[in-house]
């Protein structure tokens, strides 16, 4: 395998963990015994990151100067002139973007999902400008689109016209669920039993129908039994006022609770801890939580989305994202069987979901596109 410098756009990696970040983190975890990767951002490296960063073969290329206050500013003006005096092999747009001017070196694009059509009103600002302005510019000028999903792939294709052989699909990973002893994990914020789910707190995760049918749930069970209560994991993202409204009320009852803050670690006593998981969302480019529940043998509902299909397979009980009434059924048969010890969990192959077959595909585009 021929050694390659490879520049990648780090900006995640400033920040606590995230989904793109972890992709971007596990592939260097895995390919830097063989390659070389230089890491572009603007800002401090976040200290998740310290191990990765320790890595003789991985550095840190800490942007400077005035446009360097911002992101996507320094990403879109100064990194170009600056990867223009590397002696890079080739560019890894690790969030679906390529800063424009790039040099005349091979690119690598990882493609996650068309928010930006479907559902602009859920990004924040700045990176809905810059992915308008640069997204099919970065579809065309890479020499090799790798999708998280075959559903963003092929939605991918059909809205921006990418050739289908310029892409290929990588799926993600999930780290094998780490054995904690009950006195190591984080106290659950309700006692007894409850329902979980994971994902940032905004429109395409469609909780306000989510807190609808569990409202409708919970009212018909408090005449026979307490009902599971909700917890949400994820920070506040872009939904309106009466969503917050409505999700206030429901807090105040004591019946949902919303951690916003909570460590990976808490996180995956969460998974082990609840009673089952759910994942109403009406738009993912692949679904992580989904995966990371499936990973703990936790039986799942989720939307009737293709890409959770490729996820869960037969497995996983799909309804129609806007069918309250079906959901709220749904969360009531699966409590009923839980009490009954009827409820039926989860298998999946871990090695089939390793971060190692993500990082391999991309090690094959690094190396088709050199």
């Amino acid at each position: 395998m021929k050694h390659l410098r490879i520049g990648v756009d780090a900006r995640p990696l400033s920040s606590r963990v995230s989904g793109v970040a972890r992709v971007i983190a596990s592939v260097l975890r895995e390919l830097s015994d063989d390659h070389e990767f230089f890491l572009y951002s603007a800002q401090n490296p976040h200290a998740d990151y310290a191990e990765i960063l320790a890595h003789k073969k991985i550095h840190w290329m800490q942007g400077q100067g005035l446009l360097a206050w911002k992101q996507g500013l320094w990403f879109n003006s100064a990194l170009p002139a600056t990867l223009g005096k590397e002696n890079l092999d080739l560019f890894w747009g690790s969030q679906q973007v390529l800063p424009p001017f790039l040099p005349r070196i091979p690119a690598v694009l990882t493609f996650y999902d068309l928010v930006l059509l479907y559902f602009p009103g859920a990004m924040r600002r700045i990176a809905r400008i810059q992915q308008r302005a640069f997204l099919n510019y970065s579809v065309k000028r890479a020499s090799r689109i790798l999708c998280i999903s075959d559903q963003s792939r092929l939605d991918m294709i059909r809205e921006l016209g990418v050739p289908e052989e310029k892409t290929a699909v990588s799926l993600l990973g999930v780290d094998p669920p780490a054995k904690r002893k009950k006195s190591e994990q984080r106290k659950p914020p309700v006692n007894g039993p409850f329902i979980l789910s994971v994902s940032t707190l905004e429109p395409r995760k469609n909780y306000g129908m989510l807190l609808d049918a569990y409202g409708q749930y919970a009212s018909h069970a408090m005449a026979r039994a307490k009902p599971y209560p909700l917890v949400l994991v994820g920070r506040r993202g872009w939904e309106s006022a009466d969503f917050y409204e409505k999700l206030k009320g429901m807090e105040d009852t004591g019946l949902v609770h919303v951690l916003d803050s909570e460590s990976d670690e808490s996180i995956s006593d969460l998974y082990e801890q609840c009673a089952f998981f759910v994942l109403p969302s009406l738009y993912e480019g692949f679904g992580l939580s989904l995966l990371e529940a499936m990973a703990r043998g936790k039986h799942c509902i989720a939307s009737d989305l293709g890409c959770f299909h490729e996820i869960g397979g037969s497995q996983v009980t799909y309804l129609g994202s806007k069918d309250v009434h079906a959901w709220r059924d749904a969360l009531a048969d699966a409590v009923s069987k839980h009490r009954s010890g009827k409820l039926r969990p989860t298998k999946i192959k871990l090695s089939d979901w390793s971060w190692r077959n993500t990082a391999l595909v991309h090690a094959d585009a690094f190396a088709a596109v050199v």
